[in-house]
């Protein structure tokens, strides 16, 4: 788990946050108790380098993602 931390107006709040490749090929964010799939908008946005997730599949991820093989 990577861990995050931000400053509000009433102190920090302070977290943990996971991001994986499912079984359905979609690259998911855990975040405390919620969890969303993100876009590929997201994962540019977020610099996420997905050749660096554990069991990472690349064929997966594009047939999820709808691109091109």
């Amino acid at each position: 788990m990577n861990q995050f931390k931000y400053e509000t107006v009433h102190g920090s709040i302070t977290g943990y946050f996971n991001i994986y490749q499912a079984i359905n090929g979609l690259i998911y964010l855990n975040m405390s108790d919620g969890v969303v799939s993100l876009t590929l908008e997201q994962i540019e946005k977020l610099n996420i380098d997905c050749y660096l997730l554990k069991d990472f599949g690349h064929d997966d991820f594009l047939k999820a993602y709808g691109l091109p093989f």
